[in-house]
């Protein structure tokens, strides 16, 4: 009995007892039939998040895997429990969601299974290393051919992060011959830290700087009124960005500065687990922004703005540093000059030529794979990971959330501060 003939007897079109007979089954059958589950009912009761709310978390972990950083269960549940309470789902903070997370994996075991890691050895990783980079060349030609992208510089765009401190650093001078010791004042200790979100495309075009202070509150008398038009700003406790702030600078400054683009957009970055989230993967589709993610430890020449674009902008805030130390007799950096002082960099410093010739010399754009030097990758890891099916023995082990822990992070990154709007006119 298909669908049709259970819509016309629940629309009593027609009725069971004709339904009955036309398929020559009990009426008993009949019954059973229309109050078992249809074909696009899931197994399990009622869910927290609706079928089209769980595709959305699958594409994201698909991503991921495309991007070579595959997650784990945990991660997953991470992702789930930020996007429920995004949502405003009724979940307690500290839900584990393990319950969740089994019947989650059985509603779409079509799409997804769990895996185990297994370590390769490290002459063997070195072997696998150019085949990552070709492996992502390919995978890049893929989608530039998908959306015919070949010709199309100004839809190629890469999102960084980058430090920048208020010492200019050592450099070299001319002194008394007879000098043991070279001093030199500066405005700063070289422990003051300031985030910056940096994003430039193949046409050379570059976004206005998005400022991450470090603090949990961010007041006006911080923000110039002079600054780079367009400048954004925000704070957190590490001073680091994490995802609501990635979220943010993704939804009121990166869409807003490509609204007259094109479609579809390529938006490449420095894939982090704690920047990517289900919101930020929906508001892309949204706005047909592809998200692509270089492979680990291959940014330093894959990345656009890591192999010529921050190098250059490094080089002059440096430059800047020293001039305002002579210029001030090295006065204190605080936050309203920090913010001039980066205005000045990116009127006078971050010129098209730097944004352009990143994409150009990383292979990107034109697309060129054979420019990309593979001697610069860093040394990698002793031990690389790779994810091999699960076996039914393993999938049955009462092991098989717990023992998944989520990466090492570098930082413990915070949440944002509730003052997001603020811009520079």
């Amino acid at each position: 009995m298909n669908t049709i003939t259970k819509k016309k007897i629940r629309d009593k079109s027609l009725s069971v007892v004709n339904a009955a007979v036309d398929y020559n089954i009990p009426i008993r059958t009949v019954y059973n039939k229309l109050s078992a589950n249809d074909i696009n009912s899931r197994p399990g009761g009622k869910t927290i998040l609706t079928k089209d709310e769980e595709e959305l978390l699958v594409h994201t972990i698909i991503l991921f895997q495309e991007w070579q950083c595959p997650v784990t269960p945990s991660i997953v549940i991470h992702l789930a429990k930020s996007y429920m309470m995004e949502l405003g789902k009724a979940i307690s903070p500290n839900s584990t969601l393990r319950d969740w997370f089994t019947g989650f994996m059985k509603r779409w075991s079509k799409q997804l299974k769990l895996g185990k890691t297994e370590k390769l050895e490290k002459n063997r990783s070195n072997a696998c290393r150019k085949e990552v980079i070709d492996n992502w060349f390919q995978h890049l030609h893929e989608v530039l051919t998908k959306y015919n992208l070949f010709n199309r510089p100004e839809a190629l765009w890469n999102v960084d992060e980058a430090g920048f401190t208020d010492d200019p650093g050592r450099r070299s001078v001319v002194i008394k011959r007879n000098t043991k010791h070279t001093t030199s004042s500066q405005s700063g200790t070289g422990k003051s830290h300031t985030t910056l979100l940096i994003c430039t495309s193949a046409s050379g075009k570059k976004l206005p700087p998005y400022i991450i202070f470090q603090g949990v509150q961010l007041w006006s008398t911080s923000i110039p009124k002079n600054g780079f038009p367009g400048t954004r700003y925000n704070c957190t406790k590490s001073g680091w960005v994490d995802e609501p702030v990635f979220f943010h600078w993704f939804v009121n400054q990166f869409i807003p500065n490509v609204s007259k683009v094109k479609r579809p957009i390529i938006l490449f970055f420095d894939g982090h687990q704690t920047h990517i989230s289900a919101r930020i993967v929906k508001a892309a589709m949204e706005n047909q922004i592809e998200l692509e993610c270089f492979p680990p430890h291959t940014t330093i020449i894959l990345q656009p703005l890591d192999v010529v674009t921050l190098h250059k902008i490094k080089t002059a805030w440096r430059s800047l540093l020293v001039e305002h130390n002579i210029k001030t007799n090295s006065s204190s950096i605080d936050k309203q000059r920090f913010t001039l002082l980066i205005s000045e960099l990116w009127k006078n410093h971050l010129l098209k030529e730097h944004c352009s010739s990143g994409f150009s010399k990383a292979g990107i754009y034109p697309y060129e794979p054979q420019t990309v030097s593979k001697e610069k990758l860093l040394i990698p890891p002793t031990s690389t990971v790779m994810v091999l099916p699960v076996t039914d023995a393993q999938r049955t082990s009462s092991n098989d959330i717990i023992i998944d822990k989520p990466p090492r992070q570098r930082l413990h990154r915070s949440a944002s501060c509730d003052q997001f709007s603020n811009t520079c006119e």
